[in-house]
């Protein structure tokens, strides 16, 4: 039952290239895919968070991270949330402000703003916590083993550590709409 940062570390860069790389593909293919009515009604969406407050922030974050702390099937669900945050905020910079300089800006904020940060490094635990369980389900059917309860300790450590942070990213990704509101309204208007 051992917690590995080496690995949370290497999934949290993965995060960061899949971000990137699926944020450029949005940008330039997105709009020949998706209308920007769509994009509108996100745009929407986005707006009536900050009303809601943080633990609405939380209870939408946590699902996505609950899915990805599924064993076997939770590194699916990682690439995926992955693939629709990156493509979608591709495209929305490409009609919103049509600048590459823009997605740059985009992903500086949503990779390296302190949400950013704490929220990738929670969905990089549940990940670690996905993976490492199922390779240890793996051998355990090769070698006619059980689970150890180490294995599953170690599997609901990862999972409660990204939970906390999911948490305290929410509370501080709502501190930064409500201090950014202005900033942000004349950005995404």
């Amino acid at each position: 039952m051992a917690i590995s940062i080496r690995r949370v570390v290497l999934i949290y860069v993965i995060e960061l290239l899949i971000l990137v790389f699926l944020s450029i593909m949005g940008f330039y293919v997105g709009p020949l895919f998706i209308g920007q009515s769509i994009i509108g009604s996100l745009r929407n969406e986005l707006i009536s968070t900050v009303d809601l407050g943080p633990n609405y922030i939380f209870l939408h974050n946590l699902e996505i991270d609950t899915l990805m702390a599924i064993p076997v099937i939770g590194p699916f669900f990682f690439v995926l949330a992955l693939a629709m945050t990156g493509f979608i905020l591709g495209v929305y910079v490409a009609y919103a402000i049509n600048s590459i300089i823009g997605l740059v800006l985009s992903l500086f904020i949503t990779i390296f703003f302190p949400h950013g940060i704490i929220e990738l490094l929670a969905y990089a635990f549940s990940t670690t916590g996905s993976l490492t369980f199922t390779r240890d389900i793996i051998n355990a059917l090769r070698r006619g083993r059980h689970i150890s309860r180490g294995d599953i300790t170690a599997l609901i450590i990862y999972y409660l550590i990204s939970v906390v942070l999911l948490y305290i990213a929410a509370n501080v990704e709502y501190f930064e709409i409500i201090t950014l509101k202005g900033l942000i309204s004349r950005i995404i208007s």
